[in-house]
């Protein structure tokens, strides 16, 4: 199964609140070899380490944009999950 976070966590980097330079971000993961393509997807940061969770965000933007999304999909096994291993702001 590939686990794709159901919703973007609170401080997703697809936010459009978000701070941080997502092209520099994406750039980190782009195809050398086919431009507009990823060569893996980006975690979700408040899904445990290791986890291999996809950012709701990423997915919404490229699920069709890289090869383990395609895949996923064409075979049926998109998880949707609900995992949040860090606090919620408003909890501290």
């Amino acid at each position: 199964m590939f686990l794709v976070q159901r919703r973007p966590c609170a401080t997703c980097i697809y936010s459009p609140a978000s701070p941080l330079d997502l092209a520099r971000l994406e750039a980190q993961i782009a195809d050398p070899r086919m431009p507009g393509h990823f060569a893996g997807y980006r975690a979700c940061h408040h899904a445990p380490p290791d986890s291999g969770i996809c950012c709701a965000g990423f997915w919404r933007a490229h699920h069709d944009d890289f090869d383990g999304g395609q895949l996923a999909q064409r075979l049926g096994l998109v998880q949707y999950v609900d995992v949040d291993c860090l606090p919620q702001e408003d909890s501290l």
